[in-house]
């Protein structure tokens, strides 16, 4: 099986250089590497690797690296494998892919167990987790731009606790499948996956191969709620609150009474409006159980 490894040498505050050099002796089958220099770079190695006939990728490095990655090879055969050496690895949670990066190996040494996953649509390319507008938006980028000495969830958290001050929900019209949804949200995602934010799981019922976004809405409550809102997020338990609510669908549109910031696999992307939609089964992930 002819293998590229695929590593970014600064995802995770640099810990993914680490991961490297420590799972390396294991490696016991034939394959190529090559380093990360910059943004897009990964994703211009994987359309070469797809060119030169590989046919399995690992990545080494976060879900930044994957995203980069998939928008490399989505809708092709390769095989994308994936050693979790990133400060969130959200991407990896959803496919229940071990955290300790030796483990991870293990499995893409085994590798028969395949998931076909789905991909979320945004412009000209993909994204592998979820994209949305509004308030996630806003402490996203924040954490990205300002706060890059802190780590995953606690850069999350310092940046959620910020922008919590600063923010307030507007009016918004939500469209799903051409059916228009009026809210006045603090957020609105479109998910793929399950977790973000270095392991919130905002979307517990999610299945990552079900051909549909799941549409995550918080919608307006006060600040001190939002406070008590957030902790069960992490445990999934917040889908029973009253100001939450999903709605599936395969097209999204979403745009507020004024322009809001957007943000796709955790990145900054302009404003709203923005139209997001789905691909189904379009890449297929070694994974610990069969899909």
């Amino acid at each position: 099986m002819k293998t590229l490894f695929i590593i970014n040498p600064v995802a995770g505050r640099k810990r993914s250089a680490k991961v490297w050099k420590d799972i390396r002796p294991y490696i016991n089958f034939p394959y190529e590497y090559e380093f990360t220099q910059g943004c897009g770079d990964a994703t211009q190695i994987a359309k070469h690797a797809k060119k030169l006939g590989y046919e399995v990728i690992v990545t080494v490095g976060g879900d930044g690296t994957i995203s980069e990655v998939v928008n490399g090879i989505a809708g092709s055969d390769i095989r994308l494998g994936i050693i979790p050496a990133g400060t969130g690895n959200d991407f990896g949670k959803t496919l229940k892919i071990p955290e300790n990066p030796c483990y991870a190996l293990e499995i893409i040494k085994e590798g028969k167990n395949l998931t076909f996953t789905d991909l979320g649509k945004f412009q000209d390319g993909y994204f592998i987790n979820i994209a949305g507008a509004g308030f996630d938006a806003e402490v996203a980028n924040m954490t990205n731009s300002n706060l890059k000495f802190l780590n995953g969830t606690l850069a999350y958290v310092a940046s959620l606790v910020w922008n919590l001050a600063r923010y307030s929900p507007c009016n918004a019209v939500i469209t799903v499948d051409g059916k228009k949804y009026f809210r006045k949200p603090w957020l609105v995602l479109a998910a793929n996956a399950r977790y973000f934010g270095g392991g919130m799981m905002i979307n517990p019922d999610g299945i990552i191969n079900d051909g549909l976004l799941d549409v995550c809405i918080i919608n307006d409550m006060s600040r001190a709620e939002i406070l008590r809102f957030l902790p069960s997020v992490f445990t999934g338990s917040h889908k029973k609150h009253r100001c939450f609510e999903v709605i599936r669908g395969k097209n999204v549109e979403i745009e507020f009474a004024k322009p809001v910031r957007v943000q796709v696999d955790g990145d900054a992307k302009g404003f709203t409006p923005v139209r997001f939609s789905i691909v189904n089964r379009a890449l297929s992930v070694i994974t610990p159980v069969k899909d």
